[in-house]
């Protein structure tokens, strides 16, 4: 179960929740023989006599059969640091004349009230201001502060559609936890409706049916402080008592830091799958360095309910919606391909909203935690870090 799933049952309010369950990891499957060699002989034999030579014919069906036994070509490397469209504006100044960029948020205005005729959405905009406090090399002098105090609501939110839908997104944002920040209910989230709605519909706890919906966030995930995918789309997977899902998570790396104090940038790719194939994919950089990409045939690992383990094989644990009820088996030693992601069955969904959530449910009355988000970019590419501006300004 998703270390979050207890919290997550009791506390959602934007994101209600429902039961629901999931599918079976994706086997292998073995190629049939392409011939069987006669006995062993010396000088004439009945090959000989025939005509026939077994080996000619293995060979013809090998020939044959060679486009499904050939190898997967090598996957192209992502991007990683500065080799991306970040480089060629440094602190982002013009970045939104790039032809690759869809959208751009700088916070570089007058007042919060400014943001509603840039975002579809302001939730709880009293908990909101501007701040001085940027990023290293930004050429703005402003970033969004949220401020949540314990006992008073749950947060703040904004929401805004990306018209007309894109069938591949980079979403990179910079953000700030305050040293004191408590743990983190939902982050940052992109995704798709069909069709498009100027508000954030939720759906928690049910998996999408492939034709209205799906969404990635990007997640401090809680006490954890570590960065996670959090994924809802139509093959999800579901955990016990019922087989109900929360958002899948596929990195579970303590390395991956979410690093509270300092200004950290995260880069978030969404691929969609051609309709009929699974080969959507998803990407997460953190500073810069890839710290997760998945998508068909890799990575390698197993399923333990919502979670996919990176690496790891042997036995595993899954929800099987037939028995309603927990099903062991084995996975390869070192893990079996990841089957990709079918974001959806209906070409008309695209990845078409952003949502960046300040969603926290579950701290001390009188507690204060802050948030500052900056620069956000919405692009067809790569985007990478901030490229240092001379006027850059940083109070880390």
């Amino acid at each position: 179960m998703s270390e979050r799933g207890d919290t997550m049952a009791r506390h959602d309010t934007w994101l209600e929740r429902s039961p629901r369950s999931v599918f079976t990891p994706v086997g292998g499957a073995s190629l049939p023989r392409a011939g069987r060699r006669g006995p062993a002989h010396s000088g004439v034999g009945p090959w000989a006599r025939t005509g026939r030579f077994p080996f000619v014919g293995a060979f013809l069906v090998c020939a044959a059969l060679q486009p499904a036994m050939a190898a997967t070509p090598p996957r192209k490397p992502l991007p990683e640091g500065n080799a991306g469209i970040a480089a060629k504006h440094p602190g982002d100044r013009g970045i939104e004349k790039d032809p690759a960029v869809v959208f751009v948020e700088a916070f570089d205005a007058a007042a919060v009230d400014d943001l509603k005729s840039r975002w579809d959405g302001v939730k709880n905009p009293d908990i909101m201001t501007l701040s001085d406090d940027v990023p290293a090399g930004s050429g703005t002098k402003r970033s969004l502060l949220m401020t949540h105090v314990g006992g008073k609501g749950d947060g703040a939110n904004l929401y805004r559609r990306l018209l007309p839908g894109y069938e591949k997104l980079h979403v990179r944002f910079y953000v700030k936890f305050d040293p004191d920040c408590g743990p983190i209910h939902h982050f940052f989230h992109v995704g798709g409706y069909n069709p498009p709605t100027r508000w954030a519909q939720g759906g928690a706890g049910t998996r999408p049916r492939g034709n209205e919906r799906f969404t990635t966030g990007v997640e401090p995930f809680g006490n954890a402080w570590r960065w996670d995918f959090y994924s809802y789309w139509m093959e999800m997977r579901g955990s016990p008592p019922r087989g109900q899902t929360w958002g899948n998570s596929f990195l579970s790396d303590a390395a991956v830091k979410a690093e509270r104090g300092k200004w950290v940038c995260a880069e978030l790719m969404m691929k969609l799958n051609d309709v009929g194939d699974s080969n959507g994919e998803q990407a997460l950089w953190i500073d810069g360095k890839l710290v997760g990409h998945l998508g068909k045939g890799f990575p390698k690992g197993k399923w333990t309910f919502d979670r996919f383990l990176k690496d790891q094989g042997g036995d595993a644990i899954r929800w099987n919606d037939a028995k309603g009820d927990r099903e062991r088996f084995r996975v390869a030693e070192g893990g079996e391909p990841f089957e990709g992601f079918r974001w959806r069955n209906n070409e008309a969904l695209k990845i078409n909203f952003l949502w960046p959530l300040f969603y926290i449910t579950k701290s001390p009355d009188g507690h204060v935690s802050k948030v500052w988000f900056d620069q956000i970019v919405a692009a067809r590419d790569y985007i990478g870090p901030l490229a240092p501006a001379a006027a850059g300004k940083s109070k880390e």
